[in-house]
C-alpha cells in the first residue's frame, strides 16, 4: 500500500466537497488504484461518506465498520444509520461508507464533482452488488467493488494511520448485504488485517439471496438438499459458482468453498414471512420467500460444513415484524455483533 501518496491524495480531495450534502450523498474521495497498477497509473475515484476525516491518524479508534447501501445507493443514509447507532461509541469507531455511483449518477451530479466526474468509478445497475468490474474509462483500468473494499480494507491496515485498530465488520443492508455475502466468499484482503491482528466480521441483514458453494438447493420440505429441476441457470453467479465475474474467477472458486466457513458471518433477518425481494428462477430455488430463503440456507452450511460452520456463522431473525436497516442493525444480535462481543442472545449457530 502506497500509504504517503494515499494519505496526500486524501488530504487534497476529502474536504473537496464543501458542496451542500444534497447534492450527492458522500462527500469525500477514495482513490481506487489496485496494487498491481504501474506506479504512474492515474486512480478512478470512489465516493465515500465516513464519520471521522479520511486524511489523519486516529489513535483511539478500535473498531472500523464499513457499511454497504441497499439498491438506493445512498451511502449517506447508510452512514447516519449506523452513527445513530453507535451514540457515544462514535468517537471509538471509524464507520465508511462508500457509494457505488451509476453512469446516470455522474451525469445528474456532474457539476458537483471534480473534473465533472470523468475521475469516478461507476457500475451497472445490478453490477456493483456481485462484484463486476465498472464501466469503462478511456486510459483506465476497470475496477471490481469488491477491490474497493479490499483497498478500504488495506487503508485501515496501516497501522501508522490506525494504531489501535482491533477489528473490522463489514455490514449490509438489502442489496449491500448481498454484497457483503459475496465479498465474504471471495475477498482478497482479509489475510492483511490478520497479519495486523486485526479481527474481522461481516453482518449480512436483509439479504434477497445467497451465493451457494455448491450446485445443491433446497428440495422442499424434509427431501434435504439435491440439484432441483428448475431453471438451467439456477447455479450461475451471483447464485452460484458458474460464469463468475472476474474477481471471483481470479479468487477462485475453492476459497469460496473451503474458506467460507472460516469467517465470521452472521445473518440477521426481519420476521416478514411474505417478503418476497427477487423473485427469478435461480432466487425462486433458493426458497419461496426471504425467511425461508436465510433458513434454507442455515440448514445447507451445516449440512456442507458441520460444525465448522455452527462455530463461526449464525442466524437471528429480529423481533420486530419489519425488514429495513435500523430495525436489523439495531436488533440485540446486530448491535452485539457491530459494537460487542458478537454474541447474540438468541441466534442460531454458534458465535463468533
Amino acid at each position: 500500500m502506497r500509504t504517503l501518496p494515499l494519505l496526500a491524495f486524501l488530504l487534497l480531495y476529502s474536504s473537496g466537497a464543501a458542496f451542500a450534502a444534497e447534492a450527492i450523498p458522500a462527500t469525500a474521495y477514495f482513490p481506487l488504484l489496485p496494487i498491481d497498477a504501474p506506479s504512474d497509473a492515474t486512480p478512478q475515484l470512489i465516493a465515500l461518506a465516513a464519520n471521522h476525516p479520511l486524511d489523519i491518524t486516529h489513535p483511539g479508534i478500535i473498531r472500523a465498520i464499513i457499511v454497504i447501501h441497499d439498491e438506493t445507493r445512498d451511502a449517506n443514509a447508510a452512514l447516519a444509520t449506523i452513527a445513530a447507532l453507535a451514540g457515544e461509541l462514535n468517537a471509538s469507531t471509524m464507520i465508511l461508507a462508500p457509494q457505488f455511483l451509476l453512469p446516470s449518477d455522474i451525469v445528474r451530479f456532474a457539476d458537483h464533482l471534480p473534473d465533472k466526474g470523468r475521475s469516478f468509478a461507476a457500475w451497472q445497475v445490478s453490477g456493483w452488488a456481485i462484484g463486476d468490474d465498472s464501466m469503462p474509462v478511456p486510459g483506465r483500468k476497470n475496477i471490481s467493488s469488491f477491490t474497493a473494499i479490499d483497498l478500504l480494507l488495506m487503508y485501515l491496515a496501516d497501522r501508522q494511520a490506525f494504531p489501535d485498530l482491533q477489528e473490522v465488520t463489514i455490514a449490509g443492508f438489502g442489496a449491500g448485504a448481498d454484497f457483503t455475502q459475496r465479498y465474504a466468499a471471495f475477498n482478497l484482503a482479509a489475510a492483511v488485517l490478520d497479519k495486523q491482528n486485526i479481527g474481522m466480521r461481516y453482518v449480512v441483514a436483509g439479504a434477497t439471496s445467497y451465493l451457494y458453494q455448491t450446485p445443491s438447493r433446497p428440495l422442499g420440505g424434509r427431501k434435504g438438499f439435491g440439484h432441483p429441476d428448475t431453471c438451467p441457470d439456477y447455479n450461475a453467479y451471483p447464485y452460484g459458482l458458474d460464469r463468475l465475474v472476474p474477481y471471483a474467477r481470479h479468487s477462485g472458486v475453492n476459497i469460496a468453498k473451503t474458506d467460507y466457513a472460516l469467517h465470521f458471518i452472521t445473518y440477521l433477518n426481519a420476521h416478514a414471512p411474505d417478503l418476497l425481494p427477487e423473485s427469478n428462477c435461480a432466487a425462486l430455488a433458493q426458497g419461496s420467500d426471504s425467511n425461508n430463503r436465510a433458513t434454507n440456507y442455515r440448514l445447507y452450511l451445516q449440512s456442507l460444513y458441520g460444525n465448522l460452520a455452527a462455530r463461526t456463522q449464525q442466524f437471528a431473525e429480529a423481533k420486530e415484524p419489519k425488514n429495513d436497516a435500523v430495525t436489523l442493525f439495531g436488533s440485540s444480535c446486530g448491535m452485539a455483533v457491530l459494537f460487542g462481543d458478537g454474541l447474540c442472545p438468541s441466534s442460531q449457530g454458534a458465535t463468533p
